[in-house]
């Protein structure tokens, strides 16, 4: 073992590699079922309630904020 192998203490620690990845992977599922849900919806000819939006709206907050997350900052 050298003494390479070990990192220094005066460097801040590495962050994760899966940062945002659960977020990213729950936003994707709402946008995708919400969106299929609408094309249903509209194939079907039946009105949409206001309400279909939440679902959307919230699956692009989790997908905005896990993608914002895994931003590296120089």
């Amino acid at each position: 073992m050298s003494w390479t192998d070990e990192r220094p203490p005066w460097l801040p620690p590495l962050p994760s590699p899966h940062q945002g990845r659960i977020r990213i992977a729950v936003g994707m599922i709402m946008v995708i079922s919400c969106m299929l849900g609408i094309l249903v919806v509209a194939f079907l000819g039946e009105t949409l309630s206001m309400y279909t939006w939440w679902p959307l709206a919230i699956g692009l907050a989790f997908l905005m904020s896990g993608l914002l997350s895994r931003r590296r900052l120089p």
